[in-house]
C-alpha cells in the first residue's frame, strides 16, 4: 500500500470523507458503490464493479466475438478493460480507459469509429473501434467493444448491431 499522509477522523455515524484528490485520481464519483474489505488490521476500500461478476463467462464471450468478427474484443467496467481476447488481448487487458471513452459510455452513447478512436488513456495511435455500454437496472456497468489497429478490417453498422445484442445479453445476465 502507498501512504498518502492524509488522516481523517470518523464522525459519530461512522463515516469518513475520502479526500477529493484521491477520488479524482481513482475516478470515484458521487454515487459510485464502494466495496469494503479487511486485511489484517487494515480496512481496504475498492470501487465495486458488478460487471466483474460475469467472470470467465465474459472472457468466453470475448473469444466468441473475436472468432465471429475477426476483431479483438473486450468487456470493460467503467474504468478499465476486465476481459479481452484476440490479437490485442495483452495490450487491452487491465488497461485504463480514456476519459473520452468513459464519458461516452456513461452518457449511454454507442461508438462506431471506423477511422480511429482513443480507447485507452494516453493511447496513440487511435484504434478502429465499435463499443456499446452494458446497462443493468438502469445503471451503466461498463461496455462491450471490438477494436483493431489493422486498417484492412472494416467496421460497419452490422458490427455495432452485434455489439448492441451482446451488451443487452450481458446486462440481462447481471439482473
Amino acid at each position: 500500500m502507498k501512504a498518502t499522509g492524509i488522516v481523517r477522523r470518523i464522525d459519530e455515524l461512522g463515516r469518513i470523507v475520502i479526500p477529493k484528490e484521491i477520488r479524482r485520481v481513482l475516478r470515484i464519483r458521487e454515487g459510485d458503490p464502494i466495496e469494503i474489505f479487511t486485511d489484517g488490521d487494515a480496512v481496504v476500500l475498492k470501487k465495486y464493479a458488478r460487471i466483474r461478476e460475469l467472470g470467465d463467462y465474459a472472457e468466453v464471450y470475448c473469444q466468441a466475438l473475436t472468432g465471429a468478427l475477426g476483431f479483438s474484443a473486450a468487456v470493460t467496467d467503467t474504468e478499465t478493460v476486465l476481459f479481452s481476447a484476440g490479437s490485442m488481448k495483452k495490450q487491452l487487458f487491465k488497461a485504463v480507459l480514456s476519459d473520452v471513452f468513459v464519458d461516452r459510455m456513461r452518457a449511454r452513447q454507442p461508438i462506431l469509429a471506423p477511422e480511429g478512436f482513443a480507447l485507452l488513456a494516453g493511447e496513440t495511435p487511435p484504434l478502429r473501434l465499435a463499443a456499446v455500454p452494458v446497462t443493468s437496472a438502469g445503471d451503466v456497468l461498463g461496455s462491450v467493444l471490438i477494436a483493431s489497429d489493422d486498417a484492412r478490417l472494416k467496421l460497419t453498422e452490422t458490427e455495432l448491431s452485434i455489439l448492441k445484442t451482446a451488451a443487452l445479453y450481458l446486462g440481462k445476465q447481471l439482473e
